[in-house]
């Protein structure tokens, strides 16, 4: 079997590059092995790497080599096939495209493992027909923002298996993030047997390693042993590790005294001899996705406190027999924890051969077992969507005058062999929602009016179940006309809800578009007389009690809230008469955004105003509001020697007008001219 990892880098220094060596090493000995780096940015790996694996550099980037690629013209050109919200998309190029495609496009590997999200995503595009492609996820499901998730459900769903370090990540994933045709699993890190030989629990040295990052927590990890020391000055702390958090910790050992007592050391590679210095090994971090570092302190015999965070420790350490779990960010915690463990030796001893003999089950040959059964069972014919066809359905869509919406196929044409086609509704904003139809004989499925869709924007995909292939739905033409009467639907006492259909434009893909809301003000006129601005609308969902109030709730930071008082014209028609000054007096930014809510009652919370319950997706670049100017409020602290001379510059302007936001709520912003 030819097994094919795909990495950003192998050149560098960093947990993914460990870990894909760890199991590439491992399986070289039964298969054929390749870690396509798509960057090599140093003449020589800073890990060694077995010369039986075969390294593919595809894009160079060395300053000093004569094919150094960082002008290359396509290099300049934005990424089109790599997701926009991974963290390193502005490294990605055209060329990176071009030389990923190409690459497999040529391959014949059997397997193609992605080792972050962004490569998963390319795996998903480029991988060879009839590989078996996997993702794996070295971060967590809570690390990545909404919008990468989002972005990345379909190649996700384009994949065979996606392969999590943690239990608990992989739960978290197929609770938030259902993929009915990829199998979510956890397999995790492998670290092979130290070349050194193990601590003995002597010495004083308490040893930490990791990238000096935020989320490590290590001025935690000094707060706690400025603590230790003062009653064992003998001890002293090692941080391994590079990051740009190395100035403000550097500070923070310099300002408490501890210069003598703490250490930055560094990166260090091989980092087992630095391990094996130690008589405690100690980790901080607020998140780990699993932690490396702690089994491989566990390896080289060191008892191990670690913080309690996400996943990865709980999976690792069993508190109080191989090591001990304290809360995140409690010194106290760490503190005697540590203590403890200074002051009784033979306990040290103890935890320290339990953690060695635990952490075997992390060996590469433990690990690449789970891989190799996950090939096999995968390559057997569980999952045959790396060699179907190219599907590429396209639907015309028409909203009911009910509010059902009725899809119809009109390519490819509806025939006896696409039956088991379905449609997927996919909703990636917070936790992963996925509704399914069935399509009809004739090319068609019907979603009730009854159908609950949480609030957000819905992807729709066609799948072939017979064979897993699965496609955005491509739209032609979409009839919105129903949702021009969804105000006619409503039913009294119950929530507002509206789905709307709509081609996106840049991808030429059908989309669905939800509102729902239990309360809700919906917006009618908006109309600018002199410097003040009339606003108008119904309360749907709930009784009105007393006068009715326009909150402006300014976004960011400092915090404000705004009121004006209004007027019911009639049970649950709301007016209100805005002045723009008011707001403007209030400016903290150069571009204020006030969103506006609805208190329709003393105790009740506020209610988003706008403007859901018609066809109009997206009002914001179509209902446009006249806008008013205003004299820029000064700053009365201003020295009045300072003020005359301001006054004789041009006066400052403000622009103040009220429109609709994405989602169709109703906002107003104050704008520098």
């Amino acid at each position: 079997m030819k097994i094919s990892f795909l990495i950003h880098t192998v050149y560098g220094i960093g947990g993914t590059i460990r870990t894909t060596l760890n199991l590439a090493e491992e399986l070289v000995n039964r298969h054929e092995v390749e870690i396509v780096s798509v960057f090599r940015h140093r003449d020589v790996p800073l890990f060694s790497i077995d010369p039986r694996i075969t390294v593919v550099p595809l894009v160079d980037t060395r300053v000093n080599s004569p094919t150094n690629e960082k002008e290359h013209p396509f290099q300049l050109q934005p990424a089109t096939f790599f997701p926009q919200n991974e963290a390193r998309y502005k490294e990605y190029s055209r060329l990176t495209d071009d030389r990923v495609r190409e690459h497999y496009a040529a391959s014949d590997a059997d397997v193609v493992v992605g080792t972050r999200p962004g490569l998963v995503a390319y795996v998903a595009q480029f991988a060879p027909a009839g590989a078996v492609r996997i993702g794996q996820e070295h971060m967590t499901h809570n690390h990545h923002k909404a919008a990468l998730r989002a972005e990345m459900y379909e190649h996700l769903a384009a994949i065979d298996a996606f392969v999590t370090v943690s239990e608990g990540d992989a739960k978290v994933w197929r609770e938030k993030m259902p993929l009915p045709s990829t199998r979510v699993l956890a397999i995790p890190n492998s670290v092979p047997e130290p070349q050194v030989a193990p601590c003995d629990g002597t010495g004083n040295t308490v040893v930490a390693a990791g990238r000096l990052a935020t989320e490590k927590q290590y001025n935690v990890l000094i707060d706690a042993f400025a603590k230790v020391t003062a009653v064992r000055p003998d001890w002293v702390l090692r941080i391994y590790g590079g990051g740009d958090r190395r100035p403000g910790l550097r500070d923070q050992i310099l300002k408490t005294g501890l210069y003598n007592k703490v250490h930055l050391m560094g990166p260090h590679s091989p980092i087992e001899p630095e391990w094996a210095k130690g008589a405690i090994a100690v980790s901080t971090s607020r998140h780990e996705s699993f932690g490396m570092t702690l089994v491989e302190a566990m390896r080289c015999g060191l008892p191990v406190i670690s913080t309690d965070c996400d996943y990865g420790p709980r999976e690792i350490i069993n508190n109080g027999e191989d090591g001990v779990l304290v809360p995140v960010g409690d010194v106290k915690a760490i503190v005697d924890a540590l203590l403890k463990l200074i002051d009784d030796e033979a306990l040290r001893r103890r935890l320290g051969a339990a953690a060695r003999e635990s952490a075997r089950r992390f060996d590469p040959s433990q690990v690449v077992k789970e891989y190799e059964n996950l090939f096999e069972e995968l390559a057997a014919g569980t999952s045959p969507r790396g060699s179907v066809p190219e599907f590429a359905p396209v639907a015309d869509c028409v909203v009911a005058a009910d509010g059902a919406l009725v899809l119809t196929l009109v390519s490819p044409r509806p025939s006896a062999d696409e039956a088991g086609l379905r449609l997927m509704c996919v909703r990636t904003e917070g936790s992963t929602e996925v509704r399914t139809f069935a399509f009809g004989p004739d090319g068609s499925v019907t979603i009730p009016a009854s159908e609950e869709f949480g609030e957000g924007v819905w992807e729709l995909f066609a799948e072939m179940a017979a064979t897993g292939a699965r496609s955005r739905l491509g739209s032609r033409n979409v009839d919105q006309r129903g949702a021009m009467h969804a105000a006619e639907r409503l039913v009294p006492g119950e929530a507002v809800r509206n789905q709307v259909p709509y081609a996106d434009k840049a991808k030429g893909t059908l989309v669905l578009r939800s509102w729902v809301r239990p309360v809700h003000a919906e917006a009618a006129d908006v109309r600018l007389t002199g410097k003040k601005v009339t606003l108008s609308g119904r309360l749907i969902g709930a009784a009105p009690t007393g006068d009715p109030v326009l909150v402006l709730r300014r976004r960011g930071r400092p915090a404000r809230e705004l009121t004006i008082t209004g007027r019911w014209e009639d049970a649950y028609v709301f007016h209100f008469t805005v002045p723009c000054a008011q707001p403007a007096a209030h400016q903290a930014t150069a571009h204020d955004v006030w969103d506006a809510l609805l208190r329709y009652a003393p105790d009740a919370q506020p209610a988003k105003i706008g403007r859901v319950l018609d066809d109009v997706v997206m009002k914001k670049d179509i209902y446009n509001y006249p806008l008013t100017i205003l004299p820029k409020k000064r700053k009365e602290s201003l020295a009045r020697s300072v003020a005359k001379k301001v006054l004789r510059r041009p006066k400052k302007r403000v622009r103040v007008r009220f429109f609709y936001t994405a989602s169709n709520d109703l906002a107003l912003n104050v704008v520098d001219l």
